[in-house]
């Protein structure tokens, strides 16, 4: 049986639109596995709120310093005013002598107090400063990473849209041109098979799921008639040298 020119062309068609959906299946698989920086920017968020704890410890740091030193303050000046009560020669009464004395005790001791504890934050406070720095530093650098990968993204992103947007009308115009049943046919078993409706025979082989293809389908396909794998149902397909090096999927 010879070949019937009209639905050899029906296939070829039909082939055509084959290669444009594989081109849009690669684009679409490409566009969905696009880095849009999620990832990276929950680290970055992490990192800001580990930056703002860091800061946080170092303003509650300088702030208890602050508020010793002016206990200090106090204290020294409370300190000096019962000095002066007590080497002034003011009191005289023995009594009010040795209260003075020990209220001077008490003042050096909460003095000594307040000191060492004012030495302590200084030390706190070098060590926050240094994880402040550090915790900024590491904020800043994620910032940068990720603004980098967002316009990585961003631009990739346009790119691509822009490709299947030109492939759809290329699509459009193509299907335009296939049997509407023939079509329907097709892509009812595109939509089973992950977007591959149709693959070529290759040396003998389904081109989809590599079944062997009998010789009497070969010759079919050859003729121009719609036939498809025992294995995995797609429409087969010869070029018109009779074998193909492409597979649609």
């Amino acid at each position: 049986m010879s070949a019937d020119p009209d639905e050899r062309a029906a296939l070829d068609a039909l082939w055509a639109v084959q290669q444009v959906d594989a081109r849009l299946l690669d684009a679409r698989g490409r566009l969905s596995a696009l880095d849009d920086g999620s990832a990276l920017r929950a680290e970055t968020e992490t990192a800001r709120a580990a930056a703002a704890a860091a800061a946080a410890r170092l303003h509650q740091a300088l702030a208890a310093v602050r508020d010793q030193e002016l206990q200090l303050q106090t204290t020294e000046t409370k300190q000096k005013k019962a000095e002066a009560d007590l080497y002034g020669g003011r009191v005289t009464n023995p009594k009010e002598l040795a209260a003075l004395e020990e209220e001077l005790g008490a003042f050096a001791r909460a003095r000594d107090h307040l000191e060492d504890r004012i030495l302590a934050l200084f030390d706190q406070i070098e060590s926050l400063k240094r994880e402040d720095t550090g915790a900024r530093s590491s904020l800043a650098a994620l910032e940068e990473r990720l603004r980098d990968r967002v316009t990585a993204y961003e631009a990739a992103r346009r790119e691509i849209t822009a490709e299947l947007e030109t492939l759809e009308r290329e699509r459009a115009a193509r299907a335009a041109a296939v049997d509407a049943r023939l079509l329907r046919k097709y892509e009812g078993i595109a939509a089973q098979q992950a977007g591959v409706g149709m693959v070529a025979i290759i040396g003998g082989f389904c081109g989809g799921c590599r079944n062997d293809v009998p010789p009497q389908f070969v010759s079919r396909v050859r003729d121009g008639q719609v036939v498809t794998c025992e294995r995995c149902h797609r429409i087969l397909y010869l070029d018109g040298r009779g074998s193909s090096s492409g597979n649609g999927g």
